[in-house]
């Protein structure tokens, strides 16, 4: 891709994730260079391919499919052959379904002692939680980010994609840096709900401090503060406010004509000064506060749509993600398989 250096080029990549978060994983290493291998399951393949064509064209492209019975003893030989020259291999499945497929860590650390084994589940392999079902809510829930936000369900998927995506390649990363070193693969544990607890340095830092609970509003970073806020402008828009810097506020109120509300900034209570700043804010549209104030360090920038996003990011049209099981036979054949044997295969329902 546009602007993207290709450093993971000759990594190949098995994925056995559905839906979201081992998608976007991989897409990470895919746009980096590795060779990812989708191994999808006979008749439906990756569930998203139905729930979200959106979503899955946006989280697949440049990778490879293969269709792969590994309840078949055929089909889970294949996996393994396929990962006895493979880099990384990601599985999204709960604890102890590989184990009794006969494809945990150590069968396939048989085969390969160099491949990195990742496994990505809501909970973890082990723990009080590790054999619930859950999705994203369910992991903010129980990860204590939800409650920051009651009773509103945040609109990105934090769990899945900061939680899990996230953790995955950095778990990745590492353990290449590690076999680097060692010459050896490792088992990367990772835990959407551990990734989200992560997330609550600040807060938890706060309530140790205080042994009060957060509540939103009333903290230095989530808007107690006229220097740290959101405000509405004269069209309706939002600008976000982050001059926490006394120089980036002594600056704002200078620009804003408000040169004495510079030694308020952390003066109790904040309403004067909060509604000062939004009474000048409320003068213009966003987008000319912004055009004035950008280039001033000021820390003014307006809330933007995702369709304003959208127009920005990188144009993916020209990658296009696999149909199911586009790459079965290319892929095998690599393996050693011929043609007649695939055939075969495919007859059987190992391979589609």
């Amino acid at each position: 891709m546009t602007g993207l250096q290709m450093d993971l080029e000759g990594i190949v990549v098995l994925d056995l994730t559905r839906l979201l978060p081992g998608a976007v994983a991989t897409q990470y290493l895919a746009d980096r260079g590795a060779e990812v291998i989708k191994i999808e399951q006979p008749g439906i393949g990756d569930y998203a391919r139905t729930m979200s064509a959106a979503v899955f064209k946006q989280t697949n492209a440049g990778k490879k499919s293969i269709v792969l019975n590994l309840k078949n003893p055929r089909g889970r030989e294949i996996l393994k052959s396929l990962a006895s020259t493979s880099d990384v291999l990601i599985e999204g499945n709960r604890p102890g379904v590989m184990e009794r497929l006969g494809l945990s860590f150590p069968d396939i650390k048989a085969v390969n002692k160099r491949l990195i084994y990742v496994s990505l589940t809501g909970y973890g392999q082990s723990g009080p939680y590790s054999d619930l079902a859950g999705h994203d809510v369910n992991y903010l829930a129980l990860g204590g980010v939800l409650n920051l936000n009651l009773p509103v369900i945040p609109g990105v998927q934090i769990a899945d994609l900061v939680g899990g995506a996230m953790q995955t390649v950095m778990g990745i990363l590492f353990a290449l840096v590690t076999r680097h070193r060692t010459g050896e693969g490792r088992h990367v544990d990772v835990s959407m709900y551990d990734g989200v607890t992560s997330l609550l340095t600040v807060p938890v830092a706060g309530y140790r401090e205080t042994g009060c609970e957060p509540r939103p509003g009333a903290d230095t970073l989530s808007g107690r503060y006229a220097c740290y806020n959101i405000y509405q402008a004269a069209d309706g828009r939002w600008l976000a406010v982050g001059a926490l810097e006394s120089k980036f506020w002594a600056e704002l109120c200078r620009r804003l004509g408000c040169e004495d509300l510079i030694p308020r900034q952390f003066e109790e209570p904040q309403d004067a000064v909060k509604a000062r700043i939004a009474a000048i804010f409320q003068t213009k549209p966003a987008h000319d506060w912004f055009d004035q104030l950008r280039d001033s360090d000021c820390c003014v920038t307006p809330v933007r749509t995702v369709s304003e996003v959208a127009a920005e990011l990188h144009d993916r049209d020209d990658l296009h993600p696999p149909e199911l099981g586009e790459h079965t036979f290319g892929v095998l054949s690599r393996s050693g398989i011929t043609r007649p044997e695939l055939e075969e295969l495919k007859r059987q329902g190992v391979i589609a």
